[in-house]
């Protein structure tokens, strides 16, 4: 768990949104107990890969914070509640092989894949020079 609590936690969620998307997230998704069903790979995996969006790229860069890169199928767990990333979104970089689901220890797993995909994301916003 990391010590940051929901209302944080959202905010932060939509200032990334509005800095990359110009405006607020709508997919913040949290619950007081850890979500179920997200274990198994079928869950995440029901969309086409979708083509890459400020919003992609906003939502991505909040689950990396808030998880390291390795993402509970259960969700982020938050200062008593659960953050659980956009279906959509990990679903399509599981596709792309950004993310990688490591059924033992039920976690969605940032790859080198996307880690590239996210230096270059940030070097477009002119946040990293290399």
């Amino acid at each position: 768990m990391i010590d940051v609590n929901e209302p944080t936690a959202r905010r932060i969620i939509d200032a990334l949104a509005l800095a990359i998307d110009q405006k607020p997230s709508s997919a913040k998704t949290f619950q007081k107990g850890p979500f179920t069903g997200e274990a198994d790979l079928s869950w995440w995996e029901k969309y086409d890969k979708p083509m890459d969006t400020p919003r992609t790229e906003a939502l991505t860069i909040a689950y990396l914070l808030f998880s390291g890169g390795r993402i509970p199928t259960r969700g982020i767990e938050i200062d008593g509640a659960y953050f659980r990333p956009d279906q959509y979104i990990v679903g399509a970089f599981i596709k792309n092989g950004r993310f990688r689901h490591d059924e033992d220890a039920e976690e969605l797993i940032f790859t080198q894949h996307g880690w590239t995909w996210l230096a270059g994301v940030l070097e477009d916003l002119n946040i990293v020079k290399p």
